[in-house]
């Protein structure tokens, strides 16, 4: 059984829950340093969209080489790309399947620092449906696929929105995107969200286990 997880506060979770909507942020929002941030919620290679592994480097001025890699060992370096004033919002869940009369796959606990509570969709394919149905009404250019992790260390080339570095891997995103006309955050309500989920305390989610009656 596949499902998805939101995590946060249990008011944000609850508010969600009982109003039936996602909400949705900015993707600039989450481009910021991870120093301060242990849950992975900031990324500064969020928006990159091409990453250059380099060979070499030089400064030149007038013809005239003032800088060159020549002169140390073992040089590296990375040219990036980011997309500039994208207006993308974005809503990040987690996934994971769950198999009859298994307990819950091994769940990182740097999520458990992202929130206290979980929404968990267990009807993913109604969720979709309604989910592209107010999407297409909004006339939002949309995507949503799982994440797929990359080795920021050897990676060279275009990227897409829907990859990460490896060291976010242990989330299992899965990303939904749209664009719209400005980058403001919004709510996309998912009516019947009730019927397709429920909460539980994000400490309690080793205790999730499918059994047929």
């Amino acid at each position: 059984m596949f499902i998805l997880i939101k995590i946060q506060e249990s008011i944000i979770i609850e508010d969600m829950y009982s109003n039936e909507y996602l909400y949705f942020n900015s993707l600039e929002t989450f481009k910021k340093s991870i120093d301060s941030d242990q849950s992975g919620r900031n990324d500064p290679l969020e928006l990159v969209v091409n990453l250059e592994q380099l060979k070499s480097l030089s400064i030149k001025t007038n013809n005239k080489t003032i800088l060159s890699d020549k002169n140390s060992k073992n040089f590296s370096g990375q040219y990036i790309t980011h997309l500039e004033k994208s207006k993308i919002n974005c809503c990040c869940l987690y996934w994971t399947e769950l198999e009859v009369g298994k307990k819950a796959p091994t769940f990182n606990e740097r999520l458990l620092q992202m929130g206290d509570k979980m929404l968990i969709i267990y009807d993913c394919q109604k969720f979709f449906e309604i989910l592209d149905e107010n999407l297409e009404k909004l006339n939002y250019q949309y995507s949503r696929k799982k994440v797929s992790y990359f080795d920021r260390k050897s990676y060279n080339g275009e990227l897409t929105l829907h990859q990460k570095d490896n060291d976010f891997s242990y989330q299992n995103e899965y990303r939904i995107l749209f664009k719209q006309p400005n980058d403001k955050a919004i709510k996309i309500y998912i009516p019947g969200l009730r019927n397709i989920s429920t909460i539980i305390n994000s400490k309690d989610y080793d205790n999730l286990k499918i059994q047929i009656q």
